[in-house]
């Protein structure tokens, strides 16, 4: 890619702008070798075949800011009122420095409520949206801590494999991880890494002195465990998309953004409640896989499914 470069886009997932072809292929734009942010050394790194470039402080300001962002998104901690604005103000002033911090930002009460933007009810609903953060699941802490390639589905995998005990998960060797399904040694690598790092493990220490783990409730039969699922289209019995995704990921499966590579359908071929599932026999290849009204091929399984409060209805197209 490059400046003024022509480009053909489409839309990935009926919804996300991805580029199809670079036409005019300038490749003008320059890799930088300095962190705008920090100043320091950037390198270029290939992780699962794809080149990206990364600033190689730890300690980038740009970096600090995006994991506290991650921390308190929705998915993670939860915690309202604190945008990556406020972040930026509360890190420069010295109010955080690790995730732990945020539980105890009421010892900077009286300068925060004379902040720009903030006052005293601002101060009052952060500090209603911290407490209710507390009441939290493992899953949601594992994944807010920001590490490589776990995001909260993979999380959700983690905790379930191992009873939902953090110490399990802490001291847990590379080949236990990579035996969990869909948990490949890549990420594996990436967990085991983080908790063998002392610091990573004294600030983990410090954020859950504040934390009440809830107990997710017992344990459903599995009848989704390694499966892949893509939601897509319009549901009916669900009020949104993250409801079919909880009550998926409850019963072993796990909910991706996209379908595979190789897999193709269109829009109008998903009807209201459609649920495309990408299934992965062990030990075969999810490449090369194409679905229309009749016709199911190659290692794989698309299956349309839907969701019925009682899940006891399979409705397939094909093979």
């Amino acid at each position: 890619l490059g400046i003024g470069d022509t480009i053909r886009v489409y839309k990935a997932n009926m919804i996300i702008p991805q580029i199809a072809e670079n036409l005019t292929g300038s490749g003008n734009a320059p890799v930088p070798h300095i962190c705008p942010a920090c100043g320091q050394e950037t390198v270029v790194k290939k992780e699962n075949d794809v080149e990206c470039l990364f600033c190689v402080n730890p300690g980038c300001p740009a970096k600090k800011i995006k994991s506290f962002g991650l921390f308190t998104s929705r998915d993670a901690m939860n915690i309202d009122g604190l945008s990556e604005a406020t972040l930026e103000k509360f890190i420069a002033r010295g109010f955080i420095h690790d995730f732990g911090d945020i539980f105890e930002i009421s010892r900077y009460r009286d300068e925060i409520v004379e902040m720009e933007g903030f006052g005293q009810k601002s101060y009052d609903n952060l500090i209603e949206s911290l407490e209710r953060a507390k009441e939290t699941t493992l899953p949601r802490v594992i994944y807010s801590l920001g590490i490589a390639n776990i995001g909260l589905a993979n999380a959700k995998v983690i905790c379930r494999y191992f009873n939902n005990d953090l110490e399990k998960i802490r001291h847990a060797s590379l080949e236990e991880i990579s035996e969990i399904d869909t948990i490949g040694p890549v990420i594996a690598g990436n967990l085991v890494s983080y908790f063998q790092d002392e610091e990573n493990n004294r600030r983990l220490d410090h954020l859950m002195s504040f934390l009440h783990i809830q107990d997710e409730g017992p344990k459903q039969e599995q009848i989704f465990a390694g499966m892949n699922f893509v939601i897509t289209g319009s549901l009916v019995h669900f009020g949104n998309r993250s409801e079919a995704k909880e009550l998926i990921e409850s019963l072993g499966g796990k909910v991706t953004g996209s379908v595979s590579n190789g897999i193709q359908r269109n829009h109008h071929q998903m009807e209201p409640n459609g649920i495309l599932i990408e299934w992965k026999r062990k030990g075969s290849s999810s490449n090369g896989i194409a679905w229309n009204h009749h016709q199911m091929e190659s290692n794989g399984i698309i299956i349309k499914w839907n969701l019925m409060e009682s899940l006891n209805r399979l409705e397939w197209n094909g093979h």
